[in-house]
């Protein structure tokens, strides 16, 4: 009896540590942790871009709808956009928001923002912002050193686990269990890669902190209206882009009082008896400060890009005086889908020496549509 009981101890000792029960229940056991971490990490998770307007007063313009502006909310599921006044519906309901949820946001074509609409704190918040893009410190380098490596070797370590889910569901009873898993451990599995950062893109990496061309497309214009915004490239991300102006300077100041239908370069005011609606039919953005009609004065600054149309309600038959900007520096954050960083704009950089070259005839994007 001894002796049969030491050669059965023998025996499970020699068993591996590793086998096909073990392999399953750690399957278990990895799914159900990296669901919770996964979880805890999206709940959190905003885009970097987006978050840079975060509390601050912007102008969302959607592909077809009407513009809205007001203070941003940015979360990990979307945006609130909190209005500067309730508004007020025929029905009587009352609306001091409005929400857009993550898959609204391909409807996007830029969220603007400018310092005319901006309190004293944001404009702070705004200028610490620039501060530490164009002038990062070492901890903010290394920082984005890391997270760019790791987005360099996100794409080889998500083909290695897929090659290595197919390998295993293909072999015994631990691929049989492994097979029902295999949806939601991929699905772990890219959250889990993906919490450490966002796209790595060696073209735009060189040009963060340089003046760059935005070339913006509103698919929504019939033909679609393109137009080059200058600024700085501020920061990317896997949907967005993020371009800023150091000062925000109008090229014009126009005070417009408008009793018909009147037209100036880069906008048009079309009244009607319910509304006024301001159009930016040139390639530089518009903002549209004030409006006032008799004694009542209503602050706005909203921005109108390329194409875009502003409908404001008109509360009686006297005309309206408008303050508004033609400018090309605004801070704008646009779909990766939408716009793009066409052109290098910084005038600092050292060519060759002793050549005395030209540059190239390039067609102007500006004017390739008139």
């Amino acid at each position: 009896m001894p002796i049969a009981w030491f050669v059965a101890q023998a025996d499970q000792s020699a068993q591996p540590w590793f086998n096909l029960d073990n392999l399953f229940w750690m399957t278990v056991l990895a799914v159900f942790a990296l669901t919770i971490i996964g979880a805890l990490v999206r709940t959190r998770q905003r885009d970097k871009c987006l978050r840079l307007l975060h509390d601050h007063h912007v102008t969302y313009l959607p592909v077809d709808g009407e513009p809205m502006w007001g203070d941003l909310y940015v979360s990990s599921s979307g945006l609130e956009l909190r209005f500067d006044a309730p508004h007020v519906n025929r029905r009587g309901l009352t609306k001091t928001s409005t929400l857009v949820f993550k898959d609204e946001l391909g409807k996007c074509l830029a969220l603007c923002r400018t310092v005319h609409g901006l309190t004293d704190e944001e404009r702070r918040g705004r200028e610490k912002q620039i501060r530490r893009s164009f002038h990062p410190g070492v901890l903010r380098r290394l920082g984005r050193w890391i997270r760019n490596l790791t987005n360099t070797l996100r794409d080889a370590i998500n083909n290695t686990l897929t090659m290595f889910m197919g390998r295993m569901t293909k072999t015994g009873a631990a691929g049989g269990a492994l097979q029902s898993q295999k949806g939601r451990l991929s699905d772990v599995s890219s959250t889990f890669i993906t919490m450490a950062g966002n796209a790595y893109e060696p073209l735009l990496e060189r040009h963060i902190g340089k003046p760059v061309i935005l070339e913006l497309l509103n698919p929504g214009e019939a033909p679609p209206a393109r137009c080059e915004i200058p600024g700085y490239l501020v920061d990317y991300s896997n949907e967005f882009i993020a371009v800023f102006s150091l000062s925000h300077d109008p090229l014009e100041q126009m005070s417009i009082m408008v009793v018909e239908t009147i037209e100036q370069e880069g906008v048009r005011i079309e009244p009607s008896e319910s509304e006024f609606v301001i159009t930016c039919t040139g390639h530089d953005p518009l903002v549209v400060q004030k409006m006032t009609t008799g004694d009542e004065s209503v602050d706005l600054a909203v921005v109108l890009t390329c194409g875009t149309s502003l409908h404001l309600a008109r509360g009686s038959d006297e005309p309206a005086t408008f303050e508004i900007q033609r400018t090309r520096q605004i801070d704008i954050v646009c779909p990766r889908s939408r716009a793009r960083i066409r052109f290098g704009s910084d005038t600092g950089r050292s060519g060759r020496r002793g050549w005395r070259g030209v540059a190239p005839e390039i067609a102007d994007s500006d004017l390739a549509d008139e």
